[in-house]
């Protein structure tokens, strides 16, 4: 059966008058007709045939041969254990560089070292970036600055570190701008 309308339009001319009580219910009925059809034959979905996952990038394949992706899949921030001792200058200083970037370094100076944090302009190190410092002897890590960049330490604490055994982590929040995290020296001058 087919649907009886009063009007033209898409579905063609239409009747031009009201519908009788008999074509209103032959309406109702092929609408409801049609549903009970959709309810008892579902159509058969195009379903995913397989994934591929290739690095970071994932692709959907369906049964019909349609795909979808690539799509980048998130993935942790990967924090590597690399271990080094703390390379430091005759003079006891020390200016990280791009590959220090999640490392962990050691200072073995027996008098200490200095960790100057270069301005963004002269290293740009990504945010988030963190690298981890330990005394691993006497002299305590000191972190210091160009005025150009910002190093946030813990109200009350020196940008160094507290003792032999202290890590303290530098994690970078902005451009410029460092914030230390771990075991600082307490100021006692405060």
């Amino acid at each position: 059966m087919t649907l009886t309308y009063r009007t033209a339009g898409a579905w063609g001319a239409g009747k031009g008058s009201n519908l009788t009580a008999a074509e209103v219910d032959g309406n109702f009925y092929d609408l409801d007709q049609r549903v009970v059809d959709l309810e008892e034959n579902p159509p058969v979905p195009n379903e995913i045939s397989n994934i591929t996952v290739s690095g970071t990038q994932m692709t959907i394949y369906l049964e019909g041969g349609a795909s979808f992706g690539p799509f980048t899949l998130p993935q942790a921030n990967f924090r590597p254990s690399i271990v080094a001792a703390l390379p430091v200058a005759t003079d006891g200083t020390y200016t990280p560089v791009l590959s220090d970037a999640n490392k962990y370094l050691r200072c073995i100076e027996g008098g200490g070292c200095t960790v100057i944090l270069p301005s963004n302009a002269a290293v740009a190190f990504p945010v988030d970036t963190e690298i981890t410092f330990r005394q691993a002897s006497a002299g305590a890590v000191i972190f210091d600055a160009p005025t150009d960049v910002t190093i946030h330490a813990v109200p009350g604490y020196l940008p160094k570190t507290a003792q032999v055994g202290a890590s303290v982590t530098l994690k970078k929040i902005a451009t410029d701008e460092w914030e230390l995290v771990g075991w600082l020296a307490a100021d006692v001058t405060a």
